[in-house]
């Protein structure tokens, strides 16, 4: 499967977002900026959690379509599906990389994973190149290329001590 990637943002007041160190001074700018202006919920569901992305202002809901799960065989977060559509909102560059950042350590803490566990997930090379590759916070390398021009690309989970608390549970969410 084939992933797209776009530029999201998120919700909560910039003072009310609690970032810790040693957080990257270009997720310390993006997060706040991110959920100044959106909000990030959550649905989860045995071993997967689907994200969902509402602007604060306008109550509409941005991405439909950012799903994480956990492989406890392999001890891997598989990124299944990873498209905020945020870039195509207005004044949101980079706010898709604040968001994957924030979504792997929200999955991780939600789930207790400890320090070196893998993160894992198919895209094509060119998204790979222009997004994954640019993450400066993750060490994401493409393992291997497969059938129908996809790219395997993995990385190693480090924790970190960021608050993620802003993201909820969603409202509509049957757990």
């Amino acid at each position: 499967m084939g992933l797209l990637v776009e530029v999201i943002s998120s919700p909560f007041p910039r003072e009310e977002v609690k970032l810790s160190l040693p957080l990257s001074k270009f997720m310390q700018k993006k997060i706040p900026e991110l959920l100044k202006k959106y909000e990030i919920s959550y649905c989860k569901e045995a071993d997967c959690i689907e994200y969902f992305i509402t602007d604060k202002k306008t109550h509409e809901q941005i991405s439909y379509a950012l799903v994480l799960s956990l492989n406890r065989f392999a001890k891997q977060i598989n990124v299944g599906r990873f498209c905020p559509e945020l870039y195509k909102q207005p004044h949101c560059k980079y706010f898709s990389a604040a968001c994957f950042f924030l979504l792997i350590h929200h999955f991780a803490k939600i789930f207790h994973l400890s320090e070196g566990y893998g993160i894992y997930l198919e895209t094509k090379p060119a998204t790979y190149k222009k997004f994954f590759s640019m993450l400066k916070d993750f060490n994401l390398k493409v393992k291997k290329i497969i059938l129908c021009n996809t790219a395997e690309v993995c990385d190693v989970y480090h924790q970190d001590n960021i608050d993620t608390s802003m993201i909820v549970l969603a409202r509509t969410c049957g757990t």
